[in-house]
């Protein structure tokens, strides 16, 4: 592919050169007193100056078409930048997000009460209803981080939340969307996937009808 400044550059080279000839073959027919030729080299020479418009016109068109590059280059740099910072912070932050986790489910009563805290606040967040079992144990964690003791940190189910998806990095990345059970079923069933995810389509569709018998 020709190089467009290059191309440019040549252009502007062999106008200069016409423009030069031109002026010097109206001087040798004004000086032998040929009128006719003067004239129309006169008429050439007329059409320079639409030649040059021409050619800032296609340097402009030049320009604008690098400051679109330059600007999409821009936004690509700072989409990078920003990437890169949302990785740094989940990297920093991760294992104290986890170890504060663990200590919470020790002061909760261990991994099974909360198993039900965590599928309650899922379906919450969903807007579905969650079972008895599973409010309890909601409840259990808000009196616990309601107690007189724990009161001055404040915590609350949504500062919860908020360190579970920095613990939880590689989930958070993937899934931002509030979709039911039902609507992520009826997605996967539909939805057309690469080769190399077509393997675990099958699972995922037992896994709903799991949660759907197991749920009623």
């Amino acid at each position: 592919m020709n190089d467009p400044s290059q191309m440019l550059k040549v252009r502007i080279k062999a106008l200069k050169d016409e423009t030069s000839n031109l002026m010097e073959e109206i001087v040798g027919y004004v000086s032998d007193g040929n009128t006719n030729e003067c004239l129309r080299s006169l008429g050439i020479l007329e059409n320079t100056p639409k030649k040059t418009y021409e050619l800032v016109d296609s340097l402009y068109d030049r320009i604008d078409e690098l400051e679109r590059k330059v600007n999409e280059l821009n936004q690509e740099v700072n989409r990078l930048k920003d990437q890169i910072k949302y990785t740094k912070f989940f990297s920093d932050y991760h294992d104290w997000a986890k170890t504060f986790m663990q200590l919470l489910i020790e002061k909760l009563g261990g991994i099974d009460h909360w198993n039900k805290v965590e599928t309650g606040l899922n379906y919450i967040d969903r807007n579905e209803p969650i079972k008895a079992k599973e409010s309890e144990c909601l409840n259990q964690l808000k009196n616990l981080l309601n107690k007189d003791e724990n009161k001055d940190i404040g915590l609350n189910f949504t500062d919860i939340k908020f360190i579970l998806e920095v613990r939880d990095t590689s989930n958070v990345m993937f899934h931002k969307n509030k979709q039911t059970s039902r609507d992520a079923e009826m997605k996967l069933n539909v939805e057309t996937l690469p080769d190399d995810l077509k393997v675990y389509k099958p699972p995922l569709k037992k896994a709903f009808k799991a949660i759907n018998r197991w749920r009623s």
